[in-house]
């Protein structure tokens, strides 16, 4: 029986940081969402709930989404980073598996090449961080400077918008019209919530104007725990062949590719992204090649 995740919270110097914790055994399991308006609920929720029945799960909203808010420090890659130790410290964990999404995902990378240690396993879904250059870079680039970014925002802001984006997802069929109106009005929430804020401070400081200022890549030979990477075939933001190049820098890395899914595969593809995590999971004991 799956339970109802709790509530909690812990104050810190810079503002306040929320979570959701479900299930009372297993390893202990780290959900990391994206960029945006993204928070918690929006990419893992229904992960959350599967996972719960045999594993830990825990499940922050990243600084300055969800309820994680007042913020007053820079969320960039270290202080991220540094947000994931101390909620590791707070819950108690001296190690777990991270599972990140996009944003995520490059702070689930971030961490594990700083603190082996703390990390089991990894599963990085439409990783960021390892890629020189972003599609159409130099105009990626000029939006991440206000007042791009807010009128941006702004824009993403209206129900129309949000109802466009969410109905030209590539659903698959198991994603019920009931599921993808709650998915739309998180993510109008998580809108408003931001005030037409879109971009995190990791998206914007991690953009230089002719290339990424963030990419793991040369790193990565230094992971030696499991990883999994799984990446949509049609992903637009990140295309796969980085996903491709990054798995074959981690000593026995596994790529899981979701045909039809591009960026947002746990959102439109979660049946699917479910199944390659809990088969990873189910195949690896958490703890390091070496």
């Amino acid at each position: 029986m799956v339970k109802t995740p709790g509530h909690g919270g812990l104050d810190v110097p810079e503002g306040h940081l929320s979570y959701l914790t479900s299930g009372d055994h297993g390893p202990a399991v780290v959900l990391l969402h994206g960029a945006g308006f993204d928070n918690n609920q929006v990419s893992w929720a229904r992960l959350g709930r599967e996972l719960s029945e045999d594993h830990r799960v825990f499940a922050p909203d990243l600084p300055g989404h969800g309820e994680s808010r007042p913020w007053n420090a820079c969320a960039d890659g270290r202080g991220l980073e540094d947000v994931t130790l101390r909620l590791l410290d707070h819950w108690g964990l001296r190690s777990a598996t991270l599972i990140g999404l996009s944003l995520g995902a490059a702070i689930a990378m971030g961490t594990a090449l700083r603190a082996p240690s703390r990390v089991d396993r990894l599963i990085l879904v439409s990783s960021g961080g390892i890629q020189d250059r972003v599609p159409h870079h130099e105009l990626s680039y000029l939006m991440t400077k206000r007042p791009m970014t807010w009128l941006f925002g702004l824009i993403l802001r209206r129900p129309a918008v949000a109802r466009r984006f969410i109905d030209g997802m590539p659903f698959t069929d198991d994603v019920g019209e009931r599921e993808r109106r709650q998915l739309e009005d998180l993510i109008r929430e998580e809108a408003a919530r931001r005030r037409g804020q879109f971009l995190d401070d990791w998206q914007r400081l991690s953009m230089g104007p002719r290339r990424s200022l963030v990419d793991f890549r040369p790193g990565l030979r230094r992971i030696s725990c499991p990883t999994l990477f799984v990446h949509g075939r049609d992903d637009a933001l990140v295309p796969l062949r980085y996903a491709q190049d990054a798995a074959s820098r981690v000593e026995g890395a596994r790529l899981a590719v979701i045909e039809g899914a591009g960026h947002t595969a746990p959102l439109d593809h979660p049946a699917q992204v479910g199944q390659v995590i809990r088969e990873f999971l189910d195949a690896t004991s958490p703890g390091h090649h070496d």
